[in-house]
């Protein structure tokens, strides 16, 4: 029987440190659930109206939602409600599993009706902001053993600027959550040689890619970067349980997301520059964005004639590394001791590699293109050829860089007085939000036009939708919005759709535009009933030529709605 004091632990004291350890995760979640609030609170009054972001891919995510929710097909990976009528495989779509998995089953219990869809949409967007900083917060105290620096590199990772313009943007990409949980379980896993600990990381791995595909590989690099850099220090190479750690790593993650990997890649072996549309170095991490204002930023202005020159759009640019990050950053390399050298040494490379990785084939220098990188190898060769927007792995430059200036608040707090210190790292933490607070916070506002609800409420069954202009192929920020009028207004099949890759050749594809009485026949062949032709509003909804003329469709096929925002055609 153990005795308290006996140098075995009782099972009481076992029991308090529990309770100590689960009172301090709950209050990390708290506080910064509350700091999430205060960053978004502009949010807070519509998160059941409105979508997060302006309409872009948002619009996108929530027919993710509503598929997986309320639409899904009994063969989840293809679906007629897109590309109608032929229909497309999902196995490359935007979803983001563990949150659509866990939004369908909240729904089971608390409905579906579209505002609760919409709140738990913005919910599990919002969520991966103090879960983000919960799994950053435990990984830095493991780094550097000090709660101050922990609570501030949390801060870092979980609310850099990338994280929070995707957030806008795309489900998917944001859901960045699952990262520092699986880093953490990996290192503890090398280190203790446990494999309860790399059963962990597996999991964490798996949840990481089902989030984004993108963070298969993001995660591969992690291992291969940290195996290259113990093995440059110990000055020799891996063996034993840091052979066989990394090994498992990868090849348990690979069978446990096999039943998708293999699918996608067959796919993509199969495929042609669909899976490779936009390349590998358009959406890329500029050297001038690292320290420029982004676009949200407070002082957005003062970085703006920057991102004018800059490649892809500004949300994929975003990788401002924070100005006070990289003051602190500069003060942890001269004020660090010998000791802390080996740290900074880690995170200091981890941040090079991980931003070579986002600059993906060459380097860019306010746009223009300069150095060749090993991005141009990865381009070349199969399956990672599809990984486009490099940018995204600036992820990973954020955690490197919350560990060092977590590094750096628990050198403070150690080496200087109680007030100093306080006052000091009260101080930064302010600055830091400052310098990391979005100013602004646009949503999508959600509404149903009486014409969309008219089809929806049609009592014919297996009709499809034709929504026009579109041009061919597709635009894109169309194609989104007639996603998001199925998913929130009439439920129907549409021609048209994103589904990340455009896979298939569909009847859009090959529709009639100049010969209108032949469409028409087309069109009532394959059951396609209404033609909506939504009407000019901001940059959308621009007609084109690629439609034919808008003129001979009014002619041809009687109107039976009409308004300021679309008019509604039926075709049989």
């Amino acid at each position: 029987m153990s005795r308290v004091g006996s140098g075995e632990p009782s099972k009481g004291s076992k029991a308090v440190r529990l309770g100590r350890d689960l009172v301090l995760l709950l209050g990390i979640l708290a506080v910064f659930a509350f700091v999430t609030l205060v960053f978004f609170w502009q949010w807070i009054p519509y998160l059941d109206s409105a979508l997060i972001g302006p309409p872009e891919d948002n619009m996108q995510d929530f027919w993710n939602t509503w598929y997986a929710s309320v639409a899904r097909d009994s063969d989840f990976f293809f679906t007629e409600l897109l590309r109608f009528p032929e229909g497309t495989p999902l196995y490359y779509h935007s979803f983001t599993y563990p949150k659509v998995l866990a939004i369908a089953m909240l729904s089971k219990v608390v409905g579906t009706d579209l505002s609760t869809l919409i709140l738990l949409q913005n919910l599990s967007l919002l969520v991966s902001f103090p879960v983000a900083a919960l799994g950053a917060f435990y990984l830095v105290r493991h780094f550097t053993g000090g709660v101050a620096g922990a609570w501030i590199g949390g801060f870092v990772f979980a609310f850099n600027p990338s994280h929070v313009q995707h957030v806008l943007h795309h489900a998917h990409v944001s859901s960045i959550e699952f990262i520092p949980f699986f880093v953490l379980s990996y290192l503890l896993a090398l280190e203790r040689r446990s494999a309860l600990w790399l059963g962990l990381a597996i999991a964490f791995y798996a949840l990481s890619a089902l989030s984004s595909w993108y963070h298969l590989f993001y995660l591969a690099y992690f291992i291969g970067f940290h195996a290259l850099y113990t093995s440059i220090r110990e000055r020799a190479f891996p063996r034993g349980w840091e052979l066989l750690a990394p090994v498992a790593c990868g090849v348990g993650a690979a069978v446990l997301l096999s039943p998708l990997l293999v699918p996608m890649v067959t796919a993509a072996a199969g495929g042609g520059s669909e899976y490779t549309a936009l390349g590998t170095d358009r959406f890329v991490a500029d050297v001038a964005a690292y320290v420029a204002f982004p676009p949200v930023h407070l002082l957005a202005a003062l970085g703006e004639p920057i991102y004018r020159n800059l490649s892809g759009n500004a949300w994929e640019a975003t990788v401002y590394l924070g100005l006070v990050n990289i003051g602190v950053m500069g003060w942890l390399f001269l004020r660090s001791q010998t000791k802390d050298r080996a740290l900074l040494s880690y995170v200091f490379w981890g941040m090079v590699v991980f931003c070579v990785f986002a600059s993906g084939e060459t380097l860019r220098v306010l746009g223009h293109r300069t150095l060749p990188m090993p991005g141009a190898l990865l381009a070349q060769l199969p399956f990672f050829e599809n990984v486009r927007t490099p940018s995204r792995a600036i992820l990973f430059v954020y955690l490197f860089l919350a560990i060092g200036v977590g590094q750096a608040a628990t050198l403070a707090w150690r080496e200087h007085s109680r007030l100093l210190r306080r006052s000091g790292l009260v101080a930064l933490a302010v600055l830091m939000a400052l310098d990391f607070y979005p100013a602004r916070a646009e949503m999508t506002p959600v509404s149903c036009s009486r014409g969309l609800t008219m089809i929806g409420d049609d009592p014919e069954g297996g009709f499809g939708v034709l929504n026009l202009p579109s041009g061919r192929p597709a635009a894109y920020n169309e194609s989104n919005v007639y996603m998001f009028q199925q998913a929130t207004c009439h439920g129907r099949p549409i021609l048209q759709g994103n589904t990340s890759r455009n896979v298939v050749v569909s009847l859009r594809d090959r529709l009639e535009v100049n010969d209108v009485e032949a469409q028409r026949r087309q069109l009532s062949g394959a059951r396609v009933k209404y033609i909506v032709i939504n009407h000019p509003a901001g940059e959308l909804f621009s007609w084109r030529p690629e439609d034919g003329l808008q003129d001979e469709y009014l002619r041809t096929y009687p109107a039976v709605y009409s308004d300021s925002e679309m008019t509604v055609l039926r075709v049989y």
